[in-house]
Parts: C-alpha cells; sequence; structure tokens
C-alpha cells in the first residue's frame, strides 16, 4: 500500500521537507518524460523476448539454490558438469509445462493469488516429470529432498518476482503527481469492504488512495490488516484520530446500508472533521456506467430513511410503450425526470413542451445522447397558447400527457398573484380542454402538497387548478387525474442547493424557523410513483403520494454541515429568519372534507372530494381570466377566498410578521431550540401518532 506522506507543505501539521515526497516526485518526472514513455511503449510487444530469459534463470537458480541447500556449495561445483545435462532437462520441460499454462504472457502489474496458483500447479507437474525423467534415464546425485525443495524454492523465486514487479508499479511508477492523490478512509464492514479495496489499489491511475478501514460492526480490531492498509473500529479512530491523519475524506463502502446505520457512522465521525463520501452503487459499477474512482459526495437523501420505492413495470410500460406521450414543463426538475424515465418506456415519440429555450435545449442533448433511438419532439411554447396546444396534440397524436409545467416558488408568488393564476390555473385549463379536445386518453397533473388547506398563492392556484382538472373530467372522455406529492429533494429553488451553497461560501444557513417540518422525497422516487398512479386511475381521482415521515429543516442543515466534514454551531452558524410570506409551519397531504381511499399500490392514496360541475369550472376560469386582463389583483384574491374556504392567507401573513428573526436566534442557540408549537400541527393525516414531530 501507498502510505500518505507525513509532511506535506499545504499542511501546517506537517514539517515542510520530506524525502518520501522528493523521491516520489523524482521518479514520477522520470518515468512521466516522453523519451522514456516512448521506449516502455516499444519494449512492451517484445516482453517475452525479456521474460523466457528471466525465467530460465530463475529455474536454474531454483536448481542451484536446492542443491546447495541439500548437499552442500562444494559439492555441487564438484558435480557441475553431472548436473549439467538433468538442469538442461528440466529448463526444457518447465518452459514447456509454463508456456501450456500461459504463465508468459500475463501482466505482472496485475498479477494475484489465480496466478500464483498457476504457478504452483505448473511447477509441481514439470517436477513431476523431472522426477520421471530420473527414474528412466537415472537420477545421479539428485537426492529426494533435492527435488522438492527446488519446487518449493522455484515457486518462490516465480512468484515473488511477479509480486515484486506489482508492489513497485502501484507504490513508485505512479501516473500522477502525489498532489494530486488524496488519501481516503473506507467504512462499512470487511466483507463488504474487501472488493471495493481490490479496485482501490489495483486502479492506479485513480486519484484515490486507501489509508484505513474502519469497520463499524467490530468493537476493536487487533493489529489487523488487509492488503496492507489497517482495519480499526470506530471506538480505535475516536480514541485516538492521528490514526487517520493525512485523510482528504471518509467514504461509505457499504452498498444496501440502512440509513439509520450511514447516520450513526457520520454522527461518531463528525468529531474528525473529514468531509463524508460514498462510492457509486454496486450495480453501475457491475453495468460499467461508473468505475470505483467516481467517488461522489454523501447526499442528504443517503440518510433520510424512506420506504422503498417498487413500481409495476407491466401496467406502466402499457400505457407508455409505443405510445405518444407528451411532457409539459419538461426542463424542470420533475418534467426532465418525467422525460428520462418515460424514455426508458419506449415510446413511440416523446413531446416535450417548454418554453425556456435553454432547459430545452439542455435536456434535448441530454435526450438524444441517453437515448439515440428515442424519437423525440421538442417544442418551444407556453400551455396557455390554447389553439396551439390543440393543434400540437391534433398533429402528434398524443395519447398521454403528464402535465407539470406550474410556478412552484411560494415567495415568488406570493408578490405575483396574477401571474401565478395565469400559469397555474388558466395554463392547466387551456391545456386539459386542449386534451379532451385532442380525444387525448390520459391526462395526469402534477400538485403538491401546497394545495392542501393553502396558506398561499402558489399553493391556492393549485387547488383550484386540481378542480379545473376534475371538472372537465365529467365532460370529456380523456381520464383526467391528479397526483399529489411534497417537496422533492434536489429540484430547482429546494433548500438543499442553497444549503449547500451557503456552506461553500463559509455560512451561515438560513432556516426560517428551528421546527419548520418538510415532507421529502427524491425526484426518481416521486416521478416512478407519478407513472405509477397514472396506470391506476379511471378519470377524477386525486392520488396522494406516501412521502414518509415529515423531517425538519434544522436537522438537514446540521446533517449537511456534519457531511462537509464541518461542525455545527462552532465551524458554521444556522441562523433563523422566520416565516416568509405564504409559508406554514407544516404542511398537508390532504384537504378537510377528504375521503382517503387505499388503491393497489401501497404508497399510493386517493383523495375523494364533492364533485364539481363543468359549468361551475367554466364560469369561475371565465371569470378569474376577466380579472387577470384588468390586473385586479384585490378581486383576483377575492375569487380565491370564494372557491377555496380552506385558503388562509391572511393567517400565513399574520403568522410572519408574528415571527421574529432576533428571538429565534435567541432561543435557538442549540440543537432543537426554539419556538415550539403545541397545536395539532404536527398531527399529519394519515400518519402514525407514535411518530409525530414534536
Amino acid at each position: 500500500m501507498c502510505r500518505p506522506p507525513p509532511s506535506s507543505k499545504k499542511n501546517a501539521r506537517y514539517p515542510a521537507v520530506d524525502p518520501i515526497v522528493w523521491t516520489y516526485n523524482r521518479l514520477y518526472k522520470v518515468f512521466s518524460r516522453p523519451v522514456v514513455q516512448k521506449v516502455i511503449n516499444a519494449c512492451l510487444p517484445y516482453r517475452m523476448v525479456l521474460i523466457l530469459p528471466l525465467h530460465v534463470v530463475l529455474f536454474a537458480l531454483s536448481f542451484y539454490a536446492a542443491f546447495v541447500l541439500c548437499e552442500g556449495r562444494p559439492a555441487f561445483f564438484a558435480l557441475y558438469e553431472v548436473l549439467a545435462v538433468p538442469l538442461m532437462v528440466l529448463i526444457g520441460i518447465r518452459v514447456i509445462i509454463y508456456e501450456i499454462y500461459d504463465l508468459f504472457q500475463g501482466h505482472w502489474r496485475y498479477v494475484s493469488f489465480e496466478d500464483l496458483v498457476n504457478i504452483v500447479r505448473a511447477t509441481a507437474i514439470s517436477s513431476l516429470f523431472f522426477y520421471g525423467f530420473g527414474m528412466i534415464w537415472g537420477r545421479g546425485c539428485i537426492s529426494d529432498r533435492h527435488y522438492v525443495m527446488e519446487s518449493i524454492l522455484c515457486i518462490v523465486m516465480v512468484g515473488g518476482v511477479r509480486f515484486v514487479v506489482r508492489n513497485i508499479r502501484e507504490n513508485l511508477i505512479q501516473t500522477r503527481p502525489l498532489e494530486t492523490i488524496q488519501y481516503v478512509v473506507l467504512v462499512g464492514p470487511l466483507k463488504k469492504v474487501q472488493p471495493l479495496l481490490k479496485e482501490f489499489l489495483s486502479d492506479t491511475d485513480g486519484t484515490y488512495r486507501p489509508l484505513a478501514i474502519l469497520d463499524p460492526e467490530i468493537e476493536r480490531a487487533v493489529a489487523t490488516r488487509i492488503s496492507d492498509v489497517p482495519l480499526y473500529s470506530i471506538r480505535q479512530v475516536i480514541a485516538k484520530p492521528k490514526r487517520l491523519r493525512g485523510a482528504k475524506s471518509i467514504v461509505f463502502c457499504w452498498p444496501g446500508a440502512l440509513r439509520t446505520a450511514i447516520d450513526r457512522v457520520v454522527e461518531a465521525l463528525t468529531p474528525l472533521q473529514i468531509p463524508f463520501k460514498t462510492v457509486p452503487h454496486i450495480d453501475e459499477l457491475l453495468s460499467g456506467k461508473v468505475s470505483i474512482s467516481d467517488i461522489r459526495e454523501v447526499e442528504i437523501d443517503d440518510l433520510l430513511e424512506r420506504p422503498p420505492v417498487h413500481t409495476d413495470m407491466d401496467a406502466i410500460e402499457a400505457y407508455v410503450k409505443n405510445k405518444v406521450v407528451l411532457v409539459s414543463g419538461g426542463g424542470g426538475s420533475i418534467g426532465s425526470e418525467l422525460c428520462r424515465q418515460l424514455a426508458g418506456y419506449a415510446p413511440r415519440k416523446l413531446v416535450v413542451v417548454e418554453r425556456s429555450e435553454n432547459s430545452l435545449y439542455d435536456l434535448v442533448l441530454e435526450l438524444t445522447t441517453c437515448f439515440p433511438r428515442l424519437n423525440l419532439h421538442a417544442v418551444i411554447s407556453s400551455i396557455n397558447n390554447g389553439p396551439g396546444m390543440i393543434s400540437l396534440l391534433q398533429e402528434q397524436q398524443v395519447e398521454a400527457v403528464f402535465h407539470a409545467a406550474a410556478y412552484k416558488h411560494v415567495p415568488l408568488m406570493e408578490a405575483a398573484p396574477i401571474e401565478s393564476a395565469y400559469n397555474n390555473i388558466l395554463g392547466t385549463y387551456h391545456l386539459a380542454k386542449a386534451a379532451a379536445a385532442a380525444r387525448v386518453k390520459r391526462f395526469v397533473m402534477i400538485s403538491t402538497d401546497k394545495a392542501v388547506n393553502p396558506a398561499n398563492v402558489m399553493g391556492v392556484t393549485k387547488r383550484i387548478a386540481e378542480k379545473v382538472v376534475q371538472g372537465i373530467n365529467h365532460e370529456s372522455q380523456t381520464q383526467f387525474m391528479t397526483v399529489r406529492f411534497g417537496n422533492v429533494l434536489g429540484s430547482a429553488g429546494s433548500v438543499i442547493p442553497i444549503f449547500k451553497k451557503q456552506i461553500a461560501q463559509g455560512g451561515p444557513l438560513t432556516v426560517t424557523h428551528p421546527d419548520i417540518v418538510r415532507f421529502f422525497m427524491t425526484i426518481p422516487e416521486a416521478v416512478q410513483l407519478v407513472l405509477q398512479a397514472g396506470c391506476l386511475g379511471n378519470g377524477g381521482e386525486i392520488f396522494v403520494l406516501d412521502m414518509g415521515q415529515p423531517v425538519k429543516i434544522m436537522q438537514l442543515a446540521e446533517k449537511l454541515i456534519t457531511l462537509s466534514g464541518k461542525r455545527p454551531y462552532r465551524d458554521i452558524e444556522i441562523q433563523f429568519t422566520g416565516l416568509r410570506p405564504g409559508e406554514k409551519m407544516y404542511e398537508e397531504l390532504f384537504n378537510t372534507g377528504e375521503a382517503l381511499t387505499k388503491t393497489s399500490h401501497p404508497r399510493i392514496r386517493a383523495a375523494k372530494s364533492n364533485s364539481i360541475e363543468p359549468d361551475e369550472i367554466e364560469n369561475s376560469v371565465d371569470e378569474i381570466a376577466d380579472l387577470i386582463r384588468r390586473c385586479d389583483e384585490a378581486a383576483l384574491l377575492a375569487v380565491f377566498d370564494n372557491l377555496v374556504p380552506g385558503y388562509r392567507r391572511d393567517k400565513a401573513a399574520a403568522e410572519s410578521k408574528r415571527q421574529d428573526p432576533d428571538r429565534l436566534r435567541k432561543d435557538s442557540t442549540k440543537p432543537g431550540g426554539g419556538e415550539k408549537d403545541d397545536s395539532k400541527a404536527y398531527a399529519f393525516p394519515g400518519q402514525d401518532p407514535k411518530l409525530v414531530v414534536n
């Protein structure tokens, strides 16, 4: 193993001069010279000319050494002429047997235990032939113990020279400067780490070198080394942190580990102040999509415990494969992931509608690269262009629509209710009417948990959009349905990218309230369930995805700081700014009065509500459109109040003004501090009361 240098000019903890670093860099400069590389490359095709004579010499040396050890040195010189013929016979037999086992062909830099086994077999077989030759022609002065000793020495010399070459190749002749190498600590059960350790050690061109192995399943490791890499327990490195001196990151090599187990390791190793990373999933490694050197940072979704997503692939394929599918808002976080997953089901054509040309351009490049056989039709347009949408749907003969286009940023929409209504309500209306006119078979609208008892403009416009879809469903042959879910990790505008940017800038991280909670789900998980819900409905349903347990935003901030190798409240502060306009302390998944029913999928439920008359929807949309044309914001908000009785904009505004950022900072100087809300706010519908966040 190549150990980390005990000194570095970039690290004040170590001396400035180190002979190991100097020697290493000199060797690197020598072997990286073009002339040296040309000589090496020129010799490689003729390595057989060098390897065969070397083995002949090794065979002769083992024969000589065995005779000297068994009979003594003077006896060898006295009987040299007698021994010459048996030596030539032995060399001839051994060369033939070694050639049969291809032992002259392998690359010694990759020599393994399997190669050593072949050496043992070839040596034993050739020694048996040599012994038989002696039985026929006479053994002369060669004793039985000489045959045994010679075989052992031959195995040691032939195998040893190979492993010496491999060791030199891995530890001295490197393909990158020492400054670019990062020493990492591998974490995971030994049986999981060991196969990945071999990959790290064999990747001489890679950036990462193993410094130590941490096995969280053992209490104490007693002087144990695996492939010359020391093995420690978590307790040992916490008691003596200098064991990991020089480590640049802690890498999880633990495929399939429970998120709670990873979380415990992160908490235990936080005092070391080393960033956390993880290797790619084993399926990605086996498929060749990524290599072991493609280490990524440990993301927050690696630590969030959520039930696994199981989808009925056949059911989804039945209404996507060989069908024409349209995705609105295809350049967004949800829309683009919908396009990726839909492309995997081999639709006859994928139509993408997006009004942001840059987002659409990036998506087209990605899809054409990842899915070269995909029949893709990208359109720059607005869903508010009703006639254009009808023409597009009819011309392309679209059979299924996934409507993901919407404004979703709560504070921005709170200040722009007219634009929010224009896009979220009228846009949904025009696209839904176009789908009905074009006789599209299925229409799936993406909604949000903020549409439940909405306290902000974005939420109330999405709730009205839900009603629009339900109303049009009654007068159309198209099956309209809605899928409602909460926040997705990593989407544009979500807290995770904001927190990461703030950490990179040195903090502080800004959280609105120490007790604010949200439902979270990864984008691929949410889209999988959206596709699944799309094949469950018969029209008019509102499907609600199981988002798992709600998570405190403050806990997300603390974990992200820890994963970056910093300490919350010491290295990076967390500041509380108070609730923003339209923001609630918690989100819900079901409106008051909605009946909750089960579906055939364990993580999808349906919300049954009162039926909505098409005429009522038409009148409401006409009124909203008229107010938008006249830019009458006050009257528009009044219409929202009438259409959605649960709309509590005034209450949300009062709650936002009531928050005192200075008091929140004062009350939240330690984790978990801050104002507590003991109301029924945290009694999430359908949630286990034992798991309610306090």
